[in-house]
């Protein structure tokens, strides 16, 4: 929200959202760090990005722009182009042609000089109102999906050009125009879509094109297979790669930039029967870490999260399958933590995002840097907080607890189901128990599903039968849940191309290790159904109670949670 320290220093004295003291260390904060004060202010859980909202609009006297209740309208959207939208930081979503007025949500609705500006240049009045950046972003991926063309037709016609260019003229297959064509238009299509993968997989008669989007795969064209080799040394090339290697998996990375996108792709190429195979994954490069509650964490949740990551010294383990955001987790765990005062070192396999005023060392097999090694050489640096990529080895455990034992922060990750598994796996990796209890501060589980679309959501009261047999799948897994009888549902729209989701939320759970779990843990009488147990008493929701609870807010569907948590 684009306002200055000043008016957000007035509405939350106003509402009486924190003391004095407590506002003026966090503005000078605020200035060595140079973010805006709101941000912090969520960041430390003062306050959630809707209350602020919901505080301004009081405080302007002005509505919120919900794109739940007022669905994008391609027709209107497109009276302002994307470039001066972006610019201005605005969205028309509304018209009412017989008064001439449009409706435009705006990050800051008491911009004169913008309104004056939107009256210019639409030849009309102007009825603002206060948009938070997340529903702005929402209708900016629909510029996108308007302007891109049919994703087949366009991939043809650069293969044609490609075959034509080679065949026409002598000429290197990496100097090729319409070659370079081809991959930007593969690259750029993906981002359009919020992929997080893409895959060039050669099968026996042609190349497969797929994307990983909101977590699942989607097959998006099969191509002439010859265009493989072309591309994968493009691919190579670009970063940094040896082109005449082809029998040995080879990993880099290249930075990917347009006019509107910037992105940090992570390159991993392996020999397969049909040719070598190419994973790209696309990280953003704009390094924008999310706060706790676009995580999706709970707001009692938030309050936990903030008196663990505050304490000086111990262990925090965020725990998960592959996929389930646990590194994205770590890392805004991180940018709360980052402050000039604060020494951060980490070891990580590979570096996701370059983090300013942190030292990150990638593990090198090669060159002997392990996250064993790697975590012993850091600690000789005097750190006062240490990440280290994913605890997977006895070696690695006993250096990381006794790390955090000699008065150091110390996050990482393991590969469980849930957050008491962790504890065991701990165990089950060589650490004395009472070493666990000692140092582990809290182990965080989580998930990720995909969020429903709010242009098309639609709540929906569903059958008896039907929520009968999910609490009776849920109790097969040991769950017992009563499902809400008001659920939603994703109708499909421009926006999320028909699927009824766009982009994805984190399921939680953060077990606790206070006074009754480290005796539990010491007294070596530990399983899952004991350490369960007292995660209940203390409070902790399970996974599959966060994603009920998200179900009924009409952030997820029910089918969504059992699919993540069963597969």
């Amino acid at each position: 929200m684009a306002f200055s320290n000043q008016t957000i220093k007035r509405i939350v004295l106003k509402n009486k959202v924190t003391d004095e003291d407590t506002l003026k260390r966090l503005e000078i904060q605020s200035e060595k760090l140079n973010l805006p004060l709101a941000r912090l202010l969520i960041a430390e859980g003062l306050i959630t990005g809707q209350q602020l909202l919901e505080f301004i609009s009081e405080f302007l006297n002005l509505p919120i722009f919900d794109p739940t209740t007022e669905p994008f309208k391609l027709d209107v959207i497109g009276v302002l182009p994307e470039l001066v939208a972006r610019e201005r930081q605005v969205l028309i979503f509304g018209r009412d042609a017989s008064k001439n007025v449009y409706k435009v949500a705006m990050t800051d609705p008491t911009d004169i000089e913008n309104i004056n500006y939107l009256k210019e240049y639409l030849k009309a009045e102007i009825e603002p109102y206060l948009s938070s950046n997340e529903s702005l972003r929402l209708g900016y991926q629909l510029y996108k999906r308007m302007s891109s063309e049919n994703f087949e037709t366009v991939i043809s016609a650069r293969i044609n050009a490609i075959k034509t260019s080679l065949k026409n003229i002598e000429e290197n297959i990496l100097e090729s125009i319409p070659l370079v064509e081809l991959l930007d238009t593969i690259i750029g299509y993906a981002a359009t879509l919020d992929a997080s993968d893409v895959f060039l997989q050669p099968e026996e008669d042609f190349l497969k094109i797929r994307f990983r989007v909101d977590g699942l795969l989607r097959d998006m064209i099969s191509v002439d297979r010859s265009i493989n080799e072309g591309l994968v040394a493009r691919i190579k090339t670009l970063g940094s790669l040896r082109i005449d290697e082809h029998f040995k998996p080879q990993d880099g990375r290249f930075r990917f930039r347009s006019s509107d996108i910037d992105l940090d792709i992570r390159i991993a190429i392996m020999p397969t029967m049909f040719g070598e195979k190419t994973t790209l994954r696309l990280l953003s490069g704009a390094h924008n870490f999310l706060t706790l509650e676009e995580l999706g964490i709970n707001q009692n949740d938030i309050i936990k999260f903030q008196k663990i990551i505050k304490r000086p010294h111990g262990m925090i383990l965020s725990t998960g399958p592959t996929g389930s955001g646990k590194t994205t987790t770590i890392y805004t765990i991180l940018s709360l933590l980052n402050k000039p005062e604060v020494h951060i070192m980490t070891i990580e396999d590979p570096i996701e995002y370059v983090i300013p005023n942190v030292s990150q060392t990638q593990v090198n097999q090669q060159a002997g840097v392990t996250f064993a090694n790697g975590l012993r050489s850091i600690l000789r640096h005097s750190p006062d907080i240490i990440v280290v990529g994913e605890i997977r080895d006895g070696e690695t455990e006993e250096i990381s607890i006794n790390a955090a034992l000699t008065g150091h922060l110390l996050i990482s990750t393991l590969h469980t189901n849930d957050a008491p598994s962790a504890i065991l796996r701990l165990v089950d990796l060589g650490a004395e128990p009472f070493l666990i209890g000692a140092t582990l501060n809290a182990v965080i589980a989580q998930r990720l599903v995909r969020r429903l679309c709010p242009n098309c959501r639609t709540s929906y009261a569903p059958d008896q039968a039907i929520i009968q047999k999910i609490e009776n799948d849920l109790q097969a897994f040991g769950r017992k849940i009563k499902i809400p009888e008001k659920l939603y549902r994703g109708e499909g729209c421009n926006l999320c191309h028909n699927s009824g989701y766009q982009g994805r939320i984190g399921l939680f759970e953060i077990l606790l290790i206070d006074e009754k779990v480290k005796t539990l843990i010491a007294s070596k009488n530990i399983n899952t159904d004991t350490l369960n147990k007292v995660a209940q008493d203390q409070g902790m929701n399970s996974i599959f109670e966060d994603g009920i609870d998200k179900a009924a807010k009409g952030l997820t569907t029910i089918d969504e949670i059992i699919r993540v948590m069963t597969e």
